[in-house]
């Protein structure tokens, strides 16, 4: 409820200081953790932003930490982290679209039909992906490859149903 500066430890044993530099801004540290990095491709941010969930068949697996114009401002480029439990989903042949909002068909004699991603999504934004089956998935994703990000799913990637055997989470 008003100007406050907040402190965070270094990572890193120092001397003992007395006088501290201040930033304008909160510094960014959604991109701080392990795990792929990735970059989408899209024509706008939508209504994607920072800590905005990834998701695999609707579960949470990586975030968005970074948000910039790209070289020549002609498209958004969107970086994710996927954890790294969930690093093998993530194909070469595996696509992104924005989860955000509600979908809404009407037709006159198939009536009206709404999609969500979740309910999560639809508030806070989001982005899901899905990978193909067998031969189609691809190799695995490399750090810092780039994937279109599409406005909306193809229902055909729905219906993907990879077996991917994932990482034990660290103990």
């Amino acid at each position: 409820s008003g100007p406050y500066i907040e402190a965070l430890a270094s990572s890193r044993p120092g001397e003992r200081q007395m006088r501290f530099q201040t930033l304008a801004e909160a510094p960014n540290l959604l991109g701080s953790g392990n795990g792929l990095r990735l970059t989408l491709s899209a024509p706008d941010k939508g209504s994607i932003k920072l800590g905005s969930p990834v998701t695999y068949r609707k579960m949470p697996v990586g975030k968005v930490i970074d948000l910039n114009l790209g070289q020549q401002a002609d498209r958004v480029l969107i970086s994710i982290l996927i954890e790294p439990r969930y690093m093998p989903l993530v194909r070469t042949g595996s696509r992104f679209w924005n989860a955000s909002g509600v979908g809404i068909e009407a037709g006159l004699f198939k009536g009206v039909s709404v999609r969500t991603e979740s309910l999560e999504a639809m508030v806070a934004g989001g982005i899901a992906f899905a990978t193909p089956d067998n031969g189609q998935m691809g190799e695995p994703a490399k750090p810092g490859q780039t994937f279109a990000l599409f406005d909306a799913v193809d229902e055909q990637w729905l219906q993907w149903a990879p077996k991917i055997s994932l990482k034990e989470p660290a103990q």
